[in-house]
This record gives structure tokens, C-alpha cells and sequence, in this order.
């Protein structure tokens, strides 16, 4: 149990959204590699094409997911292995790493299943790809998205690293310094020379509100179980494919919770300037 997180109010913060998830998701991967692996065909790939961005989404998961498992417990398939692992990677996710690099990331996480927080962002979209069940994609927008719950519904004073992006508007309302702002009596300190010094003043006082690094994923992981289990309930794929909730809190980071965001503190300065009248 994730016992440093109220689950009841992210669950509730989530629960008028999870209906529209099918109209939010709006990542348009191209598929075009997947009939040169050979696994699908040009008729699929032309009916894929014709589906809506989610359900397209679908298609690729539970077909991919059934084809690594194929190929990752045959001997003498490495190359296939790798090759689409850096599909995954890459052309799906829109991440320049060096192909070379696929493979001992892969390697380490079949033989671990455990790694720390450098190029996670790589590596758990192949774990999510090869085991839904047991893992989601930890990138900026999942991070974004969850940690805004958790400080907008005051769910816990803990929140996840956020992995490096690219989002213009979550860079311009960037989550870390609205953690800071929350938790602003963190940083107070009447020692000078603890300001002035070369101390890392800011990542010590950060191990406080952050759930460390290396341990970030399992946590994550964990909370999505949680978390699916009570937003999806009723509906047993969704609950136990755990990237349903991934889906949806990468959905919603640039529209739902920015515009969440932004009326929030709209609010909050309507407040502040009534009051200085």
C-alpha cells in the first residue's frame, strides 16, 4: 500500500476525466516500421491509420505486447529484440538515444527488472510494452499530471521526480517550483552561510518532498495499481492493463491540468488583489 498517498483523492481528482480518455489522448505515433518487422501486414497498417488516435494506441499495445513476448523467450532473436525495442523508444516515443545504448538498457531490465532513474524515460516505455500488468511509461507528462493531483488535492506531501521535457506549457508553469511555492517553509533557514555556501542547499531540502530517485518507478508503479484499481472498477482489462491510467495522465497533462493550473492561480490572485483593496 502506497500509505505517504491518499489514493480516495486522486482517484476522485481523476474520475470525471477517465470518460473522455478515448477524445484526450492524442499521441499519433507512425506505424509505418511495424510491417517491415513484419508484424502487421499493409492491411493493418491502412486500417490502423483510419482509427482514432486511442484506438490505434490500443491496437499497438496488446500487438506488440504479445509479439515481445514471442520473441524475447525465443533464443537467437536479439536483433529482432533490440531492433523494435528501439522502435519503441524512438520512433513511438520520440526519444533520441543512441541505438547502441537499447540494447544493455534492455539487457539489465530482463535480468532485473530494476534500474534507477537515468533513462527511465526510455526504458519504461519497453516496460510497459512488454509488461502492462506490471509497469507504466514514467515520462513528464505522467509525472506532471500526478503531482499537480497530489498538491492540488493535498493527497500527500511527497511527489515524483520529473524526468526532462520538451512541453512548452509545462515549462512555463513548471511543477517544481509550484512544489517549492507549496512547501516554501522547506527552504526557510536563518543560516547565512548555508545560503551563501556551496551546499547543494536546494537538493537537500528537496529529499524531504521528493520521493528519491532510485526508488521513484517501483513507487510509481505501485500507486498506478492502486490507482486503477478503484478508477477502473468494474472493468478488469482496464484495471490490470496499467497503462489506461498512464494514458490518461499523459492526456491530460497539457490541457486538463494546465488549464487546472492556470484557473487555480486565477483564482488565488483574484483573492489577493480583493483583499488589498
Amino acid at each position: 500500500m502506497n500509505t505517504l498517498l491518499d489514493i480516495d483523492k486522486i482517484v476522485g481528482y481523476l474520475l470525471p476525466l477517465k470518460e473522455k480518455l478515448h477524445q484526450l489522448y492524442n499521441w499519433n505515433a507512425k506505424i509505418d516500421k511495424l510491417v517491415e518487422f513484419k508484424i502487421i501486414d499493409n492491411e493493418q497498417l491502412n486500417s490502423w491509420n483510419l482509427l482514432s488516435n486511442y484506438e490505434k494506441e490500443l491496437q499497438i499495445k496488446h500487438t506488440l505486447n504479445k509479439y515481445l513476448k514471442v520473441i524475447s523467450s525465443e533464443s537467437s532473436v536479439d536483433s529482432k529484440l533490440d531492433e523494435v525495442c528501439y522502435w519503441i523508444i524512438k520512433d513511438w516515443g520520440g526519444i533520441n538515444l543512441k541505438k547502441e545504448i537499447v540494447k544493455p538498457l534492455v539487457d539489465e531490465f530482463l535480468s532485473k527488472k530494476d534500474w534507477g532513474f537515468d533513462k527511465i524515460a526510455s526504458i519504461s516505455k519497453v516496460a510497459s510494452f512488454m509488461f502492462p500488468e506490471e509497469f507504466i511509461i514514467y515520462d513528464s507528462r505522467v509525472a506532471y499530471s500526478l503531482n499537480w493531483i497530489i498538491l492540488k488535492t493535498d493527497a500527500g506531501n511527497k511527489y515524483f521526480p520529473i524526468p526532462e521535457g520538451r512541453n512548452s506549457k509545462m515549462i512555463s508553469f513548471d511543477m517544481n517550483t509550484l512544489i517549492h511555492i507549496k512547501h516554501a517553509n522547506n527552504f526557510v533557514t536563518d543560516d547565512h552561510q548555508e545560503l551563501l555556501g556551496k551546499n547543494k542547499f536546494i537538493s537537500k531540502r528537496d529529499q524531504i518532498i521528493y520521493f528519491d530517485k532510485q526508488d521513484a518507478y517501483k513507487r510509481l508503479n505501485r500507486l498506478v495499481k492502486e490507482i486503477s484499481d478503484k478508477l477502473w472498477d468494474g472493468d478488469l482489462e482496464k484495471r490490470h492493463k496499467l497503462f489506461y491510467t498512464e494514458m490518461l495522465l499523459f492526456s491530460i497533462a497539457d490541457n486538463a491540468i494546465f488549464q487546472d493550473i492556470v484557473k487555480h492561480f486565477m483564482e488565488k490572485n483574484n483573492i489577493f488583489l480583493n483583499s488589498t483593496k
